[in-house]
């Protein structure tokens, strides 16, 4: 491996992101256009526990869909503090209804850009960078194949909209998020090593050298990641913590459900 390449360390602790609990006000919510298929007692803590709520596009549907179909119930939410996108997706229902909660509105027309990339923009201009230190992307990881691709493509542009804040998808199923070059340690709840769910290692854009420690089936850089080559999915854990050690980006997603297996 290049060590000339790989110079920062980075840890991660994602147990509250999975689990829902401990969550910190620090963290921003962005809800994408897919079903909210998240338990309804993880998505509203999540949501109401966030620094800022961010409602894209037709993201806004699903959330006006969930308050209306929970009023009467424990699972109450507290608006979007922005609704943010060209509106292409958004009905005008939805859209009446944020309006008359004072939610700030912003549009985002630039075809040039997703509206999740444009929502990372939006918190950046109105000063939510030096507020959060996380953003939960809510989406899922099946469906359309060129969106799924597309928020995989936004992680690497948020380095430069929100340096210093990682940003997380997170599925009904899976948490993902990239890790760049240099030394990862990843903290696993112990219920998913036990569990044994699984976990993946996939080299995006370019070929990777990579090592790892604590999984049960290790990477000792002897080959390249890269596609057409070798790639690590349906890894599991041989341990509570996992070491990475990489010279490109990797995409890291690990399951959070027995039902993943």
């Amino acid at each position: 491996m290049n060590g000339a390449r790989v110079a920062k360390y980075h840890s991660w602790s994602p147990g509250d992101l999975i689990d829902g609990n401990g969550l910190d006000d620090t963290l921003a919510i962005v809800l994408l256009n897919r079903p909210i298929l998240l338990e309804k007692q993880y998505f509203t803590a999540l949501w109401n526990t966030a620094k800022v709520r961010v409602a894209v596009d037709g993201g806004t549907n699903r959330w006006v869909d969930f308050v209306k179909d929970n009023i009467n119930q424990e699972y109450q939410l507290k608006p979007p503090e922005l609704v943010t996108g060209d509106f292409d997706s958004c009905n005008q229902e939805a859209m009446e209804y944020v309006e008359q909660l004072k939610c700030t509105i912003v549009k985002t027309p630039d075809q040039n850009a997703t509206d999740f990339t444009k929502s990372l923009m939006v918190l950046q201009s109105h000063g939510y960078d030096r507020h959060v230190t996380r953003v939960l992307a809510l989406c899922e990881s099946s469906g359309r194949l060129d969106q799924i691709m597309a928020n995989i493509n936004t992680l690497f542009l948020a380095e430069a909209i929100l340096p210093g804040v990682g940003i997380f998808l997170r599925s009904s199923n899976s948490l993902s998020w990239l890790l760049r070059p240099g030394v990862h340690t990843i903290d696993i709840p112990q219920r998913l090593v036990v569990e044994k769910i699984w976990c993946s290692l996939v080299p995006i854009g370019q070929p990777c050298q990579c090592t790892t420690e604590g999984l049960k089936w290790n990477l000792d850089g002897s080959r390249p990641l890269q596609f057409g080559s070798i790639v690590s999915t349906s890894n599991t854990y041989s341990k509570e913590q996992v070491r990475i050690v990489t010279d490109g980006a990797l995409l890291w997603s690990m399951g959070t459900t027995p039902k993943d297996m």
